[in-house]
């Protein structure tokens, strides 16, 4: 048991050395290659944590852009709505200035048509009222007046109306 406390020089220099080239051995045949896989899964985080930053950044500005055409659509579709709602009004009122004109034109055209009708009806009555005027005085004046005479008296007397047809 005393020899397990005090160590051996020859198993101390073996034991270290056997370490050494333990580590040498480890170093040029395990080390490397789990060193570089790690630095290789590092590099592998860092890219994906870049590249993720960059999709964020990305994915912001698509956004912020998308807001901002969604905003300038909601911009423009609000300014053809206000667009064609004074459109369809200057057409109401043009369809009102029309329907107004339509109107006054008809009234003015009955207005022609029932003067015309007047003034129809009027000359057929003062010729027919003539006309038994004359076949009354006729009648009247039979005995006294010839033929010749009734005729000059029958002319001037619708002469006379008309003239007194157009002036009214």
């Amino acid at each position: 048991m005393e020899n397990l406390l005090t160590p051996d020089k020859g198993l101390i220099i073996w034991t270290i050395v056997s370490f050494a080239v333990l580590v040498l051995l480890l170093s040029k045949v395990a080390w490397k290659p789990l060193i570089k896989a790690l630095k290789d899964r590092e590099d592998g985080i860092r890219k994906a944590i870049d590249d993720a930053g960059s999709a964020r950044a990305s994915a912001e500005q698509l956004k912020a852009q998308l807001e901002q055409d969604l905003s300038k659509a909601q911009d423009k579709a609000a300014g053809m709505i206000s667009q064609a709602q004074a459109e369809a009004q200057k057409l109401r009122e043009q369809m009102m200035k029309d329907a107004e004109a339509e109107a006054h034109r008809l009234i003015e055209q009955t207005k022609r048509q029932l003067e015309e009708e007047k003034s129809k009806l009027s000359r057929e009555l003062r010729q027919e009222v003539a006309g038994l005027s004359v076949r009354v005085a006729e009648k009247l004046l039979r005995h006294t007046i010839n033929a010749k005479e009734q005729e000059t008296l029958v002319a001037g007397f619708i002469k006379d109306l008309d003239r007194e047809s157009k002036a009214n």
